[in-house]
């Protein structure tokens, strides 16, 4: 067979196919190892002690160091913090300051004088906020699910922004806060009567963490099989544009 400038010959089909097979066999074998590596990962999730808004399950849990667990409940600032700047107590406050400054920079240019284009620049002057430092106002412990613990105990990552306000001549204030009380779902490792090793899903359920956990198993392993299914063409490609002189009858 001839295919615009370069022939392709029944012992090269052959032996793309052999190839072709060869190399699936090994995507198999890559896939089941990817797919045991994700498992091994997953299999704290699967295996975790559930708690759906059960404190006193949750603190059965702590007194007993039951070991990986998956919590869902409520977190509620003990006190919570407020400032004079903004309405209302919050779990977090981040006050952060900018500062409207000019700068400058080199614009080129470029003109015809004669039959020649020259470039040239100019200087121009533009304005941007700029960061000017931050201060943050945090609730000193908070409760879940009837158990106090310290703010630094978890990370929680759920800042959203809440209004911006002035500070007079080209100064400004953001403010981002975390609400008073809030909800989702903390994976964490239960030893020496506490919690460890913490992640806190904002919003989310114990079923839809599982689920998510699933789902990117199957999405991990789909992604494999294309990019592998495109370097198996192009491996097939490649040996068939060659010149394999050796599979033909020598005379």
């Amino acid at each position: 067979m001839n295919f615009e400038g370069f022939e392709i010959t029944f012992r090269e089909i052959l032996v793309s196919i052999a190839i072709t097979l060869v190399l699936i066999g090994i995507g198999f074998f890559i896939s089941g190892a990817i797919e045991d590596v994700i498992n091994e990962s997953n299999e704290r999730y699967y295996k975790a002690l559930k708690i759906n808004n059960d404190q006193e399950m949750f603190k059965y849990a702590i007194k007993t160091n039951i070991g990986y667990t998956l919590a869902q409940g409520k977190v509620q600032a003990i006190e919570g913090v407020s400032i004079e700047d903004i309405n209302g107590k919050y779990f977090k406050i981040k006050k952060v300051k900018e500062k409207y400054t000019k700068h400058t920079r080199q614009v080129a240019h470029t003109r015809t004088v004669g039959n020649k284009t020259e470039t040239y620049y100019t200087t121009e002057e533009y304005w941007t906020w700029d960061y000017a430092g931050q201060e943050e106002f945090h609730t000193a412990k908070f409760n879940f699910l009837g158990i106090d613990f310290s703010y630094e105990t978890i990370n929680f990552c759920n800042e959203s922004y809440k209004e911006t306000k002035s500070g007079g001549h080209h100064i400004r204030y953001k403010y981002y806060t975390i609400p008073f009380e809030f909800e989702g779902t903390l994976f964490t490792y239960i030893n020496d009567n506490t919690i460890n090793q913490n992640t806190f899903s904002i919003n989310n359920t114990i079923e839809n963490i599982i689920n998510q956990k699933e789902k990117d198993l199957n999405l991990s392993k789909g992604m494999f099989w294309f990019i592998w299914i495109i370097f198996i063409g192009f491996i097939d490609f490649g040996y068939m544009y060659l010149e394999n002189n050796y599979l033909e009858d020598n005379k």
